[in-house]
């Protein structure tokens, strides 16, 4: 609650009063701090987690924050672990690794993320076309938005 009304050192006092956290706590420290604009401290959050304690929205806060920081080589880490544990194909954190991988400039890996993506769909799209033209790739973004 206090994260989702700006007030994310509240929400980490709370939590650290915490004597048992569960993946619920995790998620809403990590996505308050990404929302917060601190994406230091959600990445951080997440290193402390038990990673096979991490859902799919843990990993889509996670890798919005990666993105936000321009970090492709832990948002790469994350993107291992969000696969292993079978969270690579969800869409929203596929769509956020799309994102990511082009804030980044890496469209070669945001095409392969988006190509095993199970659900393409709008928000993937538009993430591809947006990225692309981000990253002076105004041909293959108009390609993509003919197809």
């Amino acid at each position: 609650m206090y994260a989702k009304c700006g007030h994310i050192e509240y929400a980490r006092q709370v939590f650290d009063e915490m004597p048992q956290r569960n993946v619920v706590t995790w998620s809403a420290m990590i996505s308050g701090y990404e929302q917060a604009g601190k994406a230091f401290k959600a990445v951080e959050m997440f290193s402390r987690m038990e990673v096979n304690m991490a859902n799919e929205f843990v990993f889509a806060s996670v890798v919005s924050a990666c993105a936000r920081m321009l970090r492709v080589n832990v948002g790469r880490r994350i993107h291992a672990q969000a696969v292993v544990l079978g969270y690579g194909g969800v869409s929203f954190v596929s769509n956020s690794l799309v994102s990511m991988y082009m804030k980044c400039g890496r469209c070669s890996d945001a095409l392969a993320v988006f190509m095993r993506c199970c659900d393409m769909n709008d928000v993937a799209y538009n993430a591809m076309i947006n990225g692309l033209v981000e990253n002076g790739e105004v041909g293959k973004a108009y390609e993509m938005f003919r197809a």
